[in-house]
């Protein structure tokens, strides 16, 4: 008989301490509702807005995967945490598989506490119907009890553990934050590869067009020298077997007296190992081909002899001057033979002719001298069918004026190099 009267208080105990323990803090809805595990899905499926414009099928997937379900009025919630903004419920006794649930905070009311014991549970057995729950058997006759101990349907406790689950706005877990980070890389590098690619398409084309000015330019020198050149390629060409050696001498003269230099003036020097080739090859073809208006002067500008007085000695050798490509004056007489004034380019040069069969003395050294002096002129120099005395060459070395014989002018003036002007 003990052994059953403790039985029956257990039994008892474990059935009032659930609602005795929770009747202070019970919830219950205000009319049939939407309860669901995923705080953001309930948002969703709450919203009107976003429900009108979304498919059925759309509201039956997050119905699904929020776990959702509808609660009526006649049910116990206690609530056990706020998380977003948002009450987290457990039905109240609890049920086996029933997780608890999020509710939207309008849709939930407080119950009146109602006195724990056997009579309350009772009652609050009958008011949820959806709650089953056995009625301990009536009491035997002690005559029929049986040896063993009476048989008692007793609903087990649910025993809810604690978890962490993810937080709702976490953006890995709720938005899908690894897909988006995925793409958000690939993003990123689809737009450097493009970045790269079209910074070496503009440097590219920002080379051609920097290759393309300095080739241009190369060529417009070329064209201003282009006497000179041909001059250079004949001389070349009179060596015989070393025609092509001698001529690539003159190149490279060329390039690095008149070309480089004025690359570098302009910044574009560092793209004369591209062009070099080019350029060169440019060079022997105009050197090479005839000059324009060449069939005009094919006839030599005269022949030397004795019988020249000093003005022709003068327009014979202003003539050769102006063969070489340089521009000239005409001849004007001086006391001491004539003078004459040539330019190419910023380049200026003072030419002074003396014929005479005897050889040059000081005087006639002095007065070019003098001549270059006030003419300002770059280049001096002095021109005579005679030789010149010691004297002479010494006054003219000290001075830097050149002592030429009429057959050399031709080629001195013709290696001569002359400046760019940008």
């Amino acid at each position: 008989m003990t052994s059953i009267m403790r039985i029956w208080a257990s039994a008892c105990l474990l059935l009032c301490l659930p609602a005795s323990a929770s009747a202070t803090g019970l919830f219950g809805v205000t009319h049939p509702t939407l309860a669901c595990g995923d705080d953001a899905i309930l948002r969703s499926l709450s919203d009107r807005a976003i429900t009108a414009q979304q498919s059925p099928a759309w509201r039956k997937t997050l119905f699904r995967q929020g776990d959702c379900h509808l609660v009526t009025p006649d049910l116990r919630w206690e609530k056990i945490a706020n998380r977003n903004g948002l009450p987290l419920m457990r039905r109240v006794p609890p049920v086996p598989g029933l997780p608890p649930l999020y509710f939207m905070t309008g849709d939930i009311a407080p119950l009146a506490p109602t006195l724990a014991g056997p009579s309350s549970m009772m009652a609050e057995r009958h008011a949820l119907p959806t709650l089953p729950v056995a009625a301990p058997q009536a009491a035997l006759p002690e005559s029929t009890l049986p040896d063993e101990t009476p048989k008692t349907h007793v609903v087990p406790p649910v025993i809810v553990q604690h978890a962490d689950t993810p937080l709702p706005t976490d953006l890995f877990f709720m938005t899908r934050g690894f897909q988006k980070l995925g793409s958000l890389i690939l993003t990123l590098m689809l737009a450097g590869g493009a970045g790269w690619i079209a910074i070496l398409v503009l440097r590219t084309i920002w080379r051609m067009t920097h290759r393309r000015r300095a080739i241009h330019q190369c060529m417009e020198l070329t064209k201003r020298h282009r006497p000179m050149l041909a001059r250079w390629y004949q001389q070349a060409q009179a060596d015989g077997s070393q025609a092509q050696t001698a001529w690539e001498t003159h190149v490279e003269r060329f390039s690095h007296a008149t070309l480089i230099p004025a690359l570098t003036r302009s910044g574009r020097n560092a793209s004369w190992p591209d062009i070099r080739r080019t350029v060169q090859a440019h060079v022997t073809t105009v050197a090479a081909s005839p000059q324009p208006g060449a069939q005009a002067n094919t006839t030599a500008p005269g022949f030397y002899h004795q019988d020249m007085n000093q003005e022709e000695y003068a327009a014979f050798c202003s003539q050769w001057i102006g063969k070489a490509g340089w521009e000239t004056h005409p001849p004007v007489a001086t006391g001491l033979g004539s003078v004459i004034q040539g330019h190419r380019n910023d380049l200026k040069m003072l030419v002074h002719c003396w014929m005479d069969r005897k050889p040059v003395h000081e005087d006639v050294i002095l007065q070019g001298i003098k001549e270059k002096t006030d003419s300002k002129a770059d280049i001096g120099a002095i021109v005579s069918n005679a030789p010149y005395t010691q004297e002479a060459l010494l006054l003219g070395k000290k001075h830097r004026v050149f002592l030429l014989h009429h057959e050399d002018i031709f080629k001195f003036v013709s290696g001569i190099e002359v400046p760019d002007v940008a």
